[in-house]
Parts: structure tokens; sequence; C-alpha cells
């Protein structure tokens, strides 16, 4: 087991509360802005592209110890730059090479989910506004009256909470088929469908079974049928295990460890259409082209026209002043051009596709190591910032007024994309998110200063492309951006500060309280003074109240900090250890040892046990308790 320090324990926490895979990057939302810069013209010259983007990658490479990557660049329906850097296999030093070598795109595979999807309607088999459960062999909850439909699984709109801790496995052992993994874990409907954005791997894989239904084949052959195949992409496949003809073919995936590479096995993707595909970078850039003609690549055609029209064109936005959801494609401005695309990440392979509809440009890069997280993102803004350079920022104003709204938005806040109602929702103790305004009324808030243009926009000051809303609905007030997920603002029990205060307080209190019964303990043998049973049994109870309590944190600490050495992260991403269950029996056993702790508050004061500040002492540890095991019940450790 590795070392256990604050940084594994916090990383840990957080790459299972995002569900590494299938992750739609925050930073898709996030518009780039140059400043002053010098540009030669369009990118049409493939030596001078090339060049440009050799030099990035070079730096991206070598600054996140990346051993392998691809780039492909289309315009005007053909590639214009297509290159493999590094290697695919470290070992055996075999290049990428971007015609063949596969990596893994992860939730860019959604783009593949909602093609089939858009296939469907234009053939009349799907309609997007129909309830979605009337196309399954089992049904989602009606949780709320409104039913989840088809465009709102395309705007991560449907409301359900987040359950992809498990989404992966490092090996074929436990994987489930595709209907048995939507069947027994449909995530709980936290906000009505069609107002609240939470981005759901989910809702993906479950509109991908609905294309398996409604085709009446397995979706990855479906894809293979009506996309891979019409677009001549010989080196794709949404198979897990690879087949034996792609398996020489795939990558390698690396984790730098202590100054050395470690190799990845190959990642299982339980709800696979949210992110199991394997692609080759130049079959990536047939998809590319075939999206940027709206549907046709050379005499094939994979969608009408106006069909990829509507796909490409805005779904759903949380405030028109913001971007936000094409039908499955992010959307966003950057220095004026609007770009819609998909960023993706399983643990180890980061990768990023962008299309500027209005140029026929596309890009698609991949990266083999875990540290690559970022080069997709530096790629893009350093080839927008070259080729379609902005005009200097102006730095925003705030509105005359702003002072007299902005003291609202303070607080703290929790993401909507999170779990609610089960064990993970324990995690958002570790990272939450605070919103405050300082002494020139700039509202700090993710890192960055806002100032209020108008009443509820927030423009970032040093990037004025970039901004928030604040709405208050319903008495809450709420954060939205372009990306597909909220902030909301915490109520006061809510707040993982005061929660922060009663387990870290509780704790300590208890293990004061236990050394002291513990010395009193030892003392009285030597005194042989007579005490009361019922004294001995209340403090009996708070001392297993303690150790249960102990006990319980010690084991939490060792679950998140027992790394994959490959992978790099908590190794309950994969699956929870057997003594998990025994873990969870002890918060129980604190609820009882603390209720009991209750009348013997009471007796202590009634019979007069030890002394005042004896019994005030147990009192505070009573309500500490009690106090404490709601804590626990909030956060879903208690169940």
């Amino acid at each position: 087991m590795k070392k256990i320090n604050k940084k594994t324990i916090i990383m840990g926490m957080i790459s299972i509360l995002i569900a590494v895979a299938g992750t739609f990057p925050a930073a898709w939302a996030l518009p780039v802005v140059a400043g002053p810069a010098h540009s030669p013209a369009e990118p049409t010259d493939p030596i001078e592209v090339g060049a440009f983007l050799d030099g990035v990658m070079a730096s991206e490479m070598t600054k996140n110890q990346v051993p392998g990557a691809v780039v492909v660049v289309v315009k005007d329906g053909e590639v214009l730059y297509a290159r493999g850097y590094g290697y695919a296999d470290l070992e055996t030093r075999k290049p990428v090479d971007p015609a063949t070598t596969l990596f893994r795109p992860g939730s860019v595979s959604k783009l593949f989910v909602w093609t089939s999807v858009m296939q469907l309607v234009e053939q009349g088999r799907l309609s997007l506004d129909a309830d979605v459960n009337g196309y399954l062999d089992f049904k989602i909850p009606a949780t709320y009256p409104e039913p989840i439909t088809l465009k709102m699984l395309m705007s991560h709109t449907p409301g359900f909470e987040e359950n992809d801790a498990e989404l992966f496995k490092n090996n074929a052992d436990g994987m489930l088929p595709l209907d048995a993994y939507l069947k027994n874990h449909i995530p709980a409907r936290v906000f009505a469908p069609g107002t609240v954005s939470a981005y759901s791997n989910y809702g993906t894989a479950l509109a991908g079974y609905i294309v398996e239904r409604v085709s009446g084949m397995p979706f990855y052959e479906y894809v293979e049928k009506n996309i891979f195949e019409p677009l001549g992409m010989t080196h794709a496949t949404l198979h897990q295990p690879l087949p034996e003809n792609l398996a020489t073919d795939m990558s390698g995936g690396y984790n730098y460890v202590n100054g050395d590479y470690l190799k990845t096995g190959f990642e299982y993707v339980v709800g696979y259409p949210a992110g199991g595909a394997s692609a080759s970078g130049l079959d990536m850039a047939k998809f590319m082209i075939a999206h940027l003609q709206n549907g046709r690549y050379g005499e094939t055609r994979i969608l009408e026209e106006e069909t990829a029209i509507q796909m490409h064109s805005q779904l759903f936005t949380s405030d028109p002043r913001l971007t936000g959801m094409a039908y499955g494609f992010g959307e966003k401005f950057i220095n004026g051009q609007r770009v819609i695309g998909h960023g993706g990440d399983t643990m180890v392979f980061h990768s990023r596709l962008f299309l500027i509809p209005e140029q026929s440009l596309g890009v698609f890069i991949s990266t083999n190591a875990a540290g690559g997280a970022d080069a997709g993102e530096a790629v893009e803004r350093a080839f927008v910032e070259r080729y379609f350079p902005a005009e200097p920022a102006v730095k925003p104003i705030p509105a005359a007024d702003s002072e007299a709204r902005i003291a609202a938005y303070t607080g703290e806040y929790y993401l909507s994309r999170g779990n609610f109602s089960g064990f993970y929702k324990a995690f958002g103790l570790l990272a939450p998110t605070s919103v405050s305004v300082d002494e020139n009324q700039r509202v700090l808030a993710m890192g960055a200063q806002f100032v209020e243009t108008e009443p509820g926009l927030l423009v970032k000051v040093d990037q004025p492309d970039f901004k928030l809303v604040m709405k208050e609905e319903n008495g809450r007030v709420m954060i939205s951006s372009s990306s597909p997920a909220a902030w909301i603002k915490a109520r006061w029990y809510e707040r993982v500060s005061l929660h922060r205060f009663i387990l870290i307080g509780g704790l300590i209190l208890f293990l004061v309280a236990m050394f002291n019964w513990i010395k009193a303990f030892f003392a009285g043998l030597f005194k042989r003074e007579p005490r009361p049973f019922l004294s001995r049994l209340a403090r009996l109870a708070g001392g297993l109240f303690g150790l249960s309590y102990l006990v319980f944190l010690v084991m939490l600490v060792t679950l998140i900090s027992e790394v994959d050495p490959a992978f790099g992260i908590p190794s309950m991403n994969f699956g929870r250890p057997s003594w998990f269950g025994m873990m969870m029996t002890l918060p129980v056993a604190m609820a009882i040892f603390g209720l009991l702790m209750t009348p013997f508050s009471v007796l202590a004061w009634a019979k007069r046990y030890w002394t005042v500040g004896a019994r005030l002492s147990y009192t505070l540890l009573t309500i500490w308790g009690l106090a404490v095991i709601w804590s626990l019940y909030f956060w879903n450790l208690l169940l």
C-alpha cells in the first residue's frame, strides 16, 4: 500500500466523485481568450500546421510525462495533418501510427450514441420528445410527473444523480451486460427533468440501450454497421475486450510514478456506450469530416443534411446569455468562433474532439498517459490563438448597483453532478466550492475573480468570454455555466464547514474523554472505590462509541488510500473490498451506543454520578455524539 498522505486522499476522493471515465471536462465550456497575436492565414498549409503542432506537442508531452499521443486536423473535407507522437508501447519502442494505433477516446464515444439516435429519428423509429420508458423493457421510476425524453438525455438534463464510481473495471471479471448494468444501477432522480444540467454517463448508456432495443441488434453492432463501416473506420470498435485483429494495435496506457512509467491494463467500461470506444486518429478524422459536411463522407451519408444541421444546433442552455449543449455536442464560442465538440477521459487516456463548422475545421487529440489530462485543452487553446486570434480583451465593468446583489451569492455550493442517495455522497466533504466577495466587490468563485455586469451575470475579470449566471429559484441560489453542470448553494445544514466541525470536533472530544476514562479506570484499581454499575455502563457506552468512530475513520482512510499502482487511483474505483460491509456496520454500532448515552446522561444527573464537571462533560459528549450520528446519516455513511 502506498504511503498515505493528504494529497492522495483528496485526489482519490475527487477521482471517485467525478468518475474519471466519461468526464465531460468543465474546461470544455470555458472559452479561450487570446491576447495580442500574430497569426498566419487560416490553417491550410499542412507543413506550417504540422510544425506548429509539433512544437506544442513536444512541450505538452514533456511537461506532463506523456509517452504517446495522436493529433489529426481536418479541413474542407480532407485530412490536413495527422501525426503520431512518441510511443504506443514503451517497452518495444513501438511508435504511434495515426492510421492504426488505437486510443481510448472516453466520452468522445458518446457522439456515436447521439449520431445513432439521430439516424433512428430520421427513420421515424425514435422520437426525441417521447417518454424513454416507452422504449425500455424496464421502467425509470416516475419520481417527477414530467417524463424523461431523449432530448433531455442528449442535453444532460434528465435529473439523474451521479452513480459512476464503479463505471470501470480493470479486468473482465464482474463485467455486466449493458441491460443488466442499466437495470441494476438506476440512479435516483434528484432534479425535475429538463431543469438542471447534471452530466450523466448513465443517461448516455441508457440512450445506447434504446438504440439497441429499437434496432434489434447490440449497440456495438449497430454502430459498426451504420457508422464505422460506411465511413471506412476499420480501426474503431466498441468491443471489450478488443477483437483479435485490433488487439495488437492498441496503445498501452501509462502512469508516471516515482520517475518511471507503469503500464496499465485495458480499461473496461461497464456502461460502454458512454465511453467504451477504441479508435485510431485517422478513423476519428473520418467521423469529424462526416459531421463537418453535414452527414456526408465521400459518396456516403450517415445523416441527412437537415438532421446533421439540427444535431449541431443548440438544444439547451441554462440561460440565453450562455452557450450550452447541442444534440450531444458541447457548445462554446472561442474568439468569436462557434465550436462544438466533446472531451473524454478514461483513467489514463485523455481526448478532445472539437469542430468549427463555419470553418469546416476539426481537431482530434488523444494521449495515452494519466498526466495528459490538460494536453487537449492546451492544444485547443494554442491552435485557436494562432489561427483565430482575438482582439485584446477589454476588462468587464461592474454594474453600478451590483454591490446590492452580490452579497446574496456568498456561501458554500455543491455540484449538481454528484451522488445524493448513496455512499459516495460523503466525498462531497472533501471538495466544497465557496463563493465570496473581496474588498473590491469582486466575486471570488472557482479560483477566479468575476464582476457582475448586469443582474445575475458574472464575467471573469481576466477572461471576459467566460461567464456565469446566478439565479434564485425556489429559494435556492444556483450558479450555471456553459458546461453540463450547475452549482447549488447549500442550506445551513448542508454546509461542509458545519459537518467538518461536528465530525472532527466529535473525534477529538471522544478521544480526550476515552483517555481520561482509561486513566480514571486504572486509578480506581488502586483506590478500590465502589462505583455504581450503571455509571460504569454509561462510560462503557461512550467508550465504545468513540472506539467505533475511530476504527471507522481508520478504515475509511484506508479504503480511499489503497491505490492501484498502475492507474494511480484508489482501488475502490474498480470495486469495493470484502471488508466494506463490516466497515459500514460501525456507524450503526455508533448509533446504538449514542442512543444509549442519552438515558445514561439523564440518569447521571438524577443519581448524581461523578462530579458536576464530569456530568457536564458526559452530557456534552452525548449531544455531540448525536450530532455526529446525524452528520453520518446526512452523508449516507449511516445506511
